[in-house]
């Protein structure tokens, strides 16, 4: 396992949730736009990438927290600590020394791996929907009544196709030059995990919010082309020093085949103290 050092990149300075913007998120106190969390995340699990390959991303493990904002062109360190074979703990770090986000990442052996979910009958999101304001009764509400599926398709223009400025500061694996001999242009963390924000914000207008903590099972690689259906569940609402916070479970599926994708815990504030 291989520690290593980049730059933090924004990838959605222009993103419906302005806190990745830096009139927004200055509004708020920080210093500016802040980088996805599912982008720390992305560096978080490369490590997995690059040891494991192709089976990390179809059996690979991991519950990321994201402690403190990270800022584009920030330097960064992942530090990497193996705890066996198969896993280890990590740490992100910036230029200062000081911990901005953490994750534990392991790979499932092939006969634990948890069973896969279900594709539910849910309604699709028409691309004219609008979505009711976030609130503690819009999300008790999805909590009871149900929600929306959304599609998204994974592709190398996609706006997360890339989480570091340079393409090749990331594994072949996750690249788009070694197509021709199928070891390349798989879906990334960023992205997946991305997946699973938008679904959220789909289902509930939110601007600014906060991603704060993941937990994710693979289950198999997504390549390019692949049309993505993402379902959400709400699981838990709770306040906390004037933050409104949502519990949520998103799992994906290959909209063509409905074969499990992926399956994601998440913990966000939907809703900032001013």
């Amino acid at each position: 396992m291989l520690s290593f050092k980049g730059h933090a990149f924004n990838q959605a300075p222009d993103s419906q949730n302005q806190i990745h913007s830096d009139e927004m998120a200055q509004q708020y106190g920080f210093r500016g736009g802040l980088v996805p969390g599912v982008t720390l995340s992305a560096y978080l699990t490369q490590p997995a990438v690059t040891h494991w390959g192709l089976s990390y991303l179809q059996r690979g493990q991991g519950a990321i927290k994201i402690l403190r904002p990270v800022y584009h062109e920030e330097a960064i360190e992942i530090v990497v600590n193996a705890t066996s074979d198969r896993a280890y703990t990590a740490e992100l770090m910036n230029s200062e020394g000081e911990v901005r986000a953490i994750a534990k990442v392991s790979l499932a052996e092939a006969h634990d791996l948890p069973e896969p979910p279900a594709r539910q009958s849910l309604p699709r999101l028409s691309l004219d929907y609008r979505p009711p304001l976030a609130s503690p009764e819009t999300f008790a509400r999805l909590k009871s009544q149900g929600t929306y599926e959304a599609h998204y398709r994974w592709s190398r223009d996609h706006s997360m196709a890339n989480y570091f400025a340079k393409a090749e500061e990331m594994p072949a694996l996750l690249g788009f030059t070694r197509l021709s001999d199928n070891t390349g242009g798989f879906a990334n963390t960023s992205f997946l995990l991305g997946c699973g924000n938008w679904v959220f914000a789909s289902n509930a207008a939110m601007n600014p919010w906060v991603h704060l903590e993941t937990q994710h099972q693979w289950y198999r690689p997504v390549v390019e082309g692949t049309e993505v259906a993402a379902q959400l569940t709400v699981e838990g609402l709770f306040e906390k020093k004037g933050h409104q916070f949502a519990d949520v479970r998103v799992n994906l599926f290959d909209a063509a085949s409905s074969q499990a994708l992926a399956s994601i815990w998440q913990r966000a504030i939907y809703q900032l103290r001013r």
